[in-house]
């Protein structure tokens, strides 16, 4: 009973902290908005200022958060999918913003226009999601770490992540860390075919959703006592891995099917030439658009021009390579077998960690290799991961170190804050 009280407690801890920060970055970001002004005035061209002083604070927040890529998510809001760039951007956030728009907010409308009521609708959902999406990695902490105040630790240095003020806007990161986290969960508590529709819903608002689902397969066929089991047992497990798989991608793959009918058998100007997505070709409509419209693909990104971006990446991929070196080094052996052989014994958190360890690791190489690198720190906002190997350091007994994490952390994190309210990069 004790042990229960007390991680109840932590948990209301962890909302505290989550809710707090939340609060203190929409109010940083709305004075930074209103004394640093705008690198970019398009945010002031779509929102109506209103005329009563309650709109205006409305105003003012929906300003502050209207930046780059949530001028996407709120005209799908508003208008639906219109321009082929616009499948960049996955449904469910939008979705959600309308219906919260509409049942909820319908009110504000008259006041501060539509477009303001949808920034506010998705900095609602962003919100309330960043601190559910807290204690649920808290409490797959608690499940997969051999330490209670480790899951705390990072938890709340999850409440102050690097990313911060877009798990605050109409930004899909929140969410998806939601979906994410209670995904993982689930399979920690071997419920796979939940875990698969989260994991579904996940896929509705980001691509990388579906790597998650190798969690399934790890704990269905991969992991070492998997090798116990007869072929029969194999053979169904496998099949129900398989089948798992695809229901975890079918957010995906309805989205596709979504726009292709929509460019390819129905499109809005004929006159252009079809495109490879139209054409049978292996690329799906999300790939294409990431490369062409943002460069995104192998090694795209390394320019001079881009070293800054680059620098910006830096303290997160050296956190992330020190994470992984430091948990492999342990016992190489384990980590190159699958955790099917071993040099020396491993606790039962050792084999709970490694399929986390392999994402890491995967998305690492993605993030630093294809993606635009300086969104590596809203990428990594949804694995687990980093924050307990953040927490692992921030707890540890090296003082410089410690101070080098939380301090990147609360750094990077408030720095965005003011960069972010003001339209400036990083984006």
């Amino acid at each position: 009973m004790k042990a229960t009280n007390a991680s109840s407690n932590r948990q209301w801890t962890v909302v505290k902290y989550a809710a707090c920060s939340r609060l203190f970055s929409l109010g940083l970001g709305m004075v930074s908005s209103a004394i640093v002004g705008d690198y970019d005035a398009s945010a002031q061209m779509v929102l109506d200022r209103g005329q009563s002083l309650g709109a205006r604070v409305l105003y003012v927040l929906a300003h502050s958060l209207l930046r780059w890529d949530a001028f996407y998510f709120v005209h799908i809001a508003g208008n639906g999918y219109i321009y082929e760039q616009e499948h960049a951007f996955f449904p469910l956030l939008p979705q959600l913003m309308r219906l919260l728009s509409a049942a909820l907010l319908a009110p504000l409308v008259d006041a501060i226009g539509e477009p303001a009521v949808l920034v506010i609708a998705g900095a609602i959902i962003s919100n309330v999601c960043f601190v559910l999406a807290a204690v649920v990695l808290y409490r797959l902490g608690c499940c997969t770490l051999s330490s209670e105040r480790l899951a705390f630790i990072a938890a709340v240095l999850f409440a102050f992540a690097p990313s911060n003020m877009f798990m605050s806007a109409a930004y899909t990161e929140s969410l998806f860390a939601l979906l994410a986290f209670t995904a993982l969960l689930l399979v920690a508590w071997q419920h796979h075919f939940a875990a698969a529709l989260c994991l579904g819903a996940s896929t509705l608002c980001r691509s990388n959703g579906i790597v998650y689902a190798g969690f399934i397969v790890w704990d269905l066929v991969v992991k070492r006592d998997a090798g116990n089991r007869s072929l029969r047992q194999a053979a169904v497990q496998l099949l129900r891995a398989t089948a798992l798989t695809a229901v975890s991608a079918l957010g995906f793959i309805a989205f596709q099917i979504y726009g292709y009918r929509q460019h390819c058998l129905q499109p809005l100007y004929p006159a252009l030439d079809r495109r490879p997505y139209c054409n049978g070709a292996p690329a799906t409509l999300y790939s294409f658009v990431q490369a062409e419209y943002w460069n995104v693909g192998f090694l795209k990104y390394y320019t001079w021009q881009q070293l800054p971006n680059f620098a910006l990446a830096a303290p997160m991929i050296v956190l992330s390579g020190a994470g992984l070196c430091t948990f492999a080094a342990r016992d190489p052996l384990y980590v190159a077998t699958l955790g099917r052989r071993r040099c020396c014994p491993q606790s039962r958190s050792a084999d709970r960690l490694l399929p986390h360890v392999y994402l890491w690791a995967l998305l690492l190489a993605l993030a630093a290799t294809t993606m635009h690198v300086q969104v590596i720190t809203r990428f990594f906002s949804s694995v687990p991961a980093v924050f307990w190997y953040a927490a692992h350091v921030a707890a540890g007994r090296q003082q410089a170190l410690r101070w080098a994490v939380v301090g990147y952390f609360a750094a990077y994190g408030l720095a965005g804050v003011v960069l972010f309210s003001s339209f400036f990069p990083p984006a």
